[in-house]
């Protein structure tokens, strides 16, 4: 087997907007380099083709770079090339000083920063508490404070994303940390957990894996506020190299951000009449999803029904 690919279930989510309607599973071989280290050339690395088996149907990248917008569906002579999403992909540099990373936003932007962090001190009285979380022996606290959280966010409501409850996430939380490569953060209303960060750590990327806030409070942006903190921390730490945001959009991923790529998720299936049938299945809900969003967005309802959605979940 060759290094860069390894072995890797994939559960392809058929979706409405934010709703899984029903998904499906399968094993797949999956590109194992950071997306940063990728060309831009969608055949590189060439895929191993030759490793497809009647249990072995699927080759999988994720965010990879590209140059140009790609057919969705292709007919290649050694598989069916399927192209579900592609994405704006965005990620802080660490290197320098936080100060001069605070100069890369416009004075409007900063403003509107520090606005925030004043309206969050006052309905505090005056106190911003947030915590990180670093050392093994912290991990089963913080994983019992942003449960809490996770408990009440759209991420587990809406979604079932939300943080692990499990003693196996926690041990692997604990393990993680021993060798320096996790940290989590936790945002609080006096002595309230009312937002989370949980971000694992390999070479020195810092990965934005779980996150959440206690809709009650989000009047008073505790999302920003804590990604605000955590961003400042990392900046302290010599040996990080880059907090990436991890696939999918969003206003405040674009806004903290350095750096974008535009990427796209690549499957190449076995050419298979199921195969096919699935991609095709896919396609369909997916166009659907797509365009009723697009219609809720002309009719000026989207960010309102998302608002809604994620308010009451």
């Amino acid at each position: 087997m060759n290094e860069i690919w390894i072995e890797k279930s994939l559960n392809l989510k058929f979706q409405l907007g934010e709703v899984t309607l029903f998904s499906w599973s399968s094993p797949a071989l999956v590109l194992k380099k950071h997306f940063t280290e990728i060309p831009d050339d969608p055949m590189a690395p060439y895929p191993p083709f030759e490793l497809f088996s009647k249990t072995q149907e699927v080759i999988a990248i994720y965010s990879h770079p590209i140059a140009y917008n790609m057919p969705q569906l292709s007919i290649m002579p050694n598989a069916i090339r399927y192209v579900p999403s592609q994405y704006n992909r965005y990620w802080v540099e660490l290197r320098g000083k936080f100060d001069n990373y605070l100069q890369k936003f416009s004075s409007k932007s900063r403003n509107t920063l520090t606005r925030k962090l004043k309206k969050f001190s006052k309905f505090s009285e005056g106190q911003i508490i947030w915590r990180e979380f670093v050392h093994p022996s912290e991990m089963t606290e913080f994983h019992r404070l942003a449960l809490k959280v996770s408990a009440k966010s759209y991420q587990e409501k809406l979604l079932g994303c939300g943080l692990p409850a499990g003693n196996e996430f926690q041990n692997n939380m604990i393990k993680l940390a021993e060798q320096g490569l996790a940290r989590g953060y936790v945002l609080f209303y006096f002595d309230k957990p009312i937002a989370y960060i949980f971000c694992p750590i390999q070479d020195g990327i810092v990965f934005y894996e779980y996150v959440g806030h206690d809709p009650e409070f989000q009047q008073w942006s505790p999302g920003t506020m804590l990604q605000y903190f955590a961003i400042k921390n990392l900046f302290e730490v010599e040996e990080l190299k880059l907090f990436d945001f991890t696939e999918g959009e969003g206003s405040h991923k674009e806004f903290f951000s350095t750096n974008c790529k535009i990427c796209a998720d690549i499957y190449y299936f076995r050419r298979t009449p199921r195969n096919f049938i699935l991609i095709l299945l896919h396609r369909g809900i997916s166009s659907i999803s797509t365009n009723t969003v697009k219609i809720l967005d002309r009719l000026g309802l989207k960010k309102r029904i998302k608002k809604f959605f994620r308010s009451v979940s």
